[in-house]
This record gives C-alpha cells, sequence and structure tokens, in this order.
C-alpha cells in the first residue's frame, strides 16, 4: 500500500513522489519474489556397486501427460557429482537410437 504525504514545498512533494514510485517499480523489477513455477524433488537409488541421491527441480504442474519436465539436477552417484542432464532428444551414448524424453 502507498501513501503519499503532503507538503508544502511543490518540489519536495514532486521528490517524495519519484521516490515513492521508483520504490514500487523497483520492487518490480528487482524484487526477490521466488517464481512459483518449480518444485524440487528428492529422489535417491542403489544396486550393486550404485548409490545415488539429490534433487531434481521441475516445473509447477504437469503437462498434459502428466509428466513435470526436470529442469536441473543436484546430487551425486557412488560419491561423485552429477553435473547436468542428459539433453532431451539426444541418445545415451551406448543406447542409440533410443533418445532421452526428459
Amino acid at each position: 500500500m502507498l501513501k503519499t504525504i503532503a507538503l508544502k514545498n511543490s518540489m519536495k512533494t514532486l521528490a517524495l513522489l519519484s521516490v515513492t514510485a521508483f520504490a514500487a517499480t523497483s520492487g518490480l523489477v528487482f524484487g526477490t519474489m521466488q517464481a512459483a513455477s518449480a518444485l524440487n524433488w528428492n529422489w535417491n537409488y542403489s544396486g550393486t556397486g550404485i548409490a545415488a541421491n539429490g534433487t531434481f527441480t521441475t516445473n509447477n504442474t504437469p503437462n498434459d501427460l502428466g509428466f513435470y519436465l526436470i529442469s536441473g539436477i543436484t546430487g551425486t552417484r557412488n560419491g561423485e557429482t552429477i553435473t547436468g542432464l542428459q539433453p532431451a532428444g539426444t541418445p545415451i551414448p551406448g543406447n542409440e537410437p533410443f533418445n532421452v524424453d526428459n
């Protein structure tokens, strides 16, 4: 909620209005509101000689088929840091011709 304080000097009023307008618009442009379009999913798996865990970041809502697009990943596999995702539409080396669909 914005309030304007009436001042006798019109230059002071103009300056106050300018500061108020800048504060209001900079909050919109430089604000720290986080987008409501991401979800974090904790995951893990293990098998003979394999242990991995981390977090996926996805869209907030599923697509028409009910799947969530993964946009980021963090975690480790056998103690090594996971550095990224296989790009959608490309095959995992050795698994050609089957493309990753995210």
